[in-house]
């Protein structure tokens, strides 16, 4: 039987964008309300596409076809700003923060990546993409109108590399570790 990875592509946030949630997620667990389980944010990432349970063989037909598309995508800053819920803050079972500068190219990636990994066989979600930054989880449908009317916006950093990464998930939570590191284009041409 061929052992299965839990993996899934993203990019990273600065360390003061991560302090910055940081700082934002003690503020949210101070208020009265729905039990959110929030995120630890060195965990934080901004998920392009999320594979599931994928072969060796899978991963390393990505690992190719991601090195071929990045160097199509030139390096951005991105800002992350204001707080939602999926589906919906009345009825909450995901808390995130959006992306604010940065977004058109965030989403550019994310299709470019989602090409290259459907011709290594990968099929992405029916649901549009948007871009945002899970910041909590709920175990049932709650109201987090409260939380998500905070104001929050994180100082500008640079994405410049795509990661693929591994994802084990434990009594603790999940552990990441990267597979790969593909580069962004640096420059104007």
């Amino acid at each position: 039987m061929t052992e299965l990875t839990r993996a899934f592509v993203a990019v990273e946030i600065s360390e003061g964008a991560r302090r910055q949630i940081a700082d934002l997620l003690g503020r949210l667990g101070r208020e009265p309300g729905v039990p959110v389980r929030w995120v630890r944010p060195e965990l934080m990432h901004l998920t392009l596409a999320f594979l599931g349970e994928v072969s060796g063989d899978f991963l390393e037909s990505a690992k190719v076809r991601l090195a071929d598309v990045t160097p199509q995508h030139r390096v951005l800053t991105m800002q992350l700003r204001g707080l939602g819920a999926f589906p919906s803050p009345a009825r909450a079972r995901v808390v995130w923060v959006g992306t604010e500068q940065g977004k058109d190219e965030v989403c550019a990636l994310q299709a470019g990546v989602v090409k290259a990994l459907r011709s290594a066989g990968y099929q992405p979600e029916r649901r549009p993409f948007s871009p945002h930054l899970t910041i909590g989880r709920l175990r049932e449908p709650g109201d987090v109108s409260r939380a998500v009317a905070v104001q929050f916006e994180s100082e500008p950093f640079t994405v410049d590399s795509v990661v693929l990464f591994r994802s084990v998930l434990g009594p603790g939570g999940p552990a990441y570790s990267r597979l790969a590191e593909l580069p962004l284009r640096k420059g104007q041409g």
